[in-house]
């Protein structure tokens, strides 16, 4: 009989104590809404902006010495991919789709980027050993002195990505894509 008197005087016990230490808990962070309310707040450095990245425009000289690496290999084909809702992304890919198609390109394929990407310009080859005509790709931009950032086995990478996480996502190659120029945002 002590024993269960015993142990309803300690459940009673941790009860009581539970209902303090709320309360007690309850008090404090009232009193420290009130403290924070009333105080001002800290000073804070304020962020620093961005300077505002400049748009990319295609001089006549750039236009100029990208046709005279592209126009030697006519009827080619180019694949585009553009960072999506970004204006300046899509008037840059405009102006580049020109000169291809100047050149006498055949665009193959201009689809969007639904994902953050990196500023800048890239060529992703989706094999290893890419035709010989990318090399007049990226002598075009080389020539236009545009850097841009290239890569190899970019069809293979998707796939170890994807196997990785299949929550992965990158930039899509359809099964006839040998290459894609992907224009991200300004940088």
């Amino acid at each position: 009989m002590t024993s269960r008197v015993a142990v309803r005087i300690a459940v009673l016990a941790a009860v009581v104590g539970a209902v303090w230490y709320v309360t007690a808990i309850n008090a404090e962070n009232a009193r420290l809404r009130a403290a924070t309310s009333s105080a001002p707040a800290p000073a804070v450095a304020a962020p620093v902006a961005a300077a505002p990245v400049a748009a990319r425009s295609l001089s006549t000289e750039q236009r100029q010495a990208m046709l005279e690496k592209l126009q030697n290999e006519p009827g080619r084909p180019v694949w585009f991919a553009t960072v999506a809702n970004n204006p300046e992304a899509a008037a840059y890919q405009k102006q580049l789709r020109s000169v291809f198609e100047t050149a006498g390109w055949k665009i193959e394929g201009d689809s969007s980027v639904r994902f953050p990407m990196k500023p800048g310009v890239f060529v992703f080859a989706a094999d290893e050993e890419p035709p010989d005509y990318l090399a007049s790709v990226n002598d075009a931009f080389a020539a236009a002195g545009i850097v841009i950032t290239s890569g190899r086995g970019y069809r293979e990478f998707v796939r170890a990505k994807k196997e990785e996480n299949p929550a992965w996502v990158g930039i899509e190659l359809g099964p006839e894509d040998v290459y894609v120029i992907v224009i991200g945002r300004a940088g």
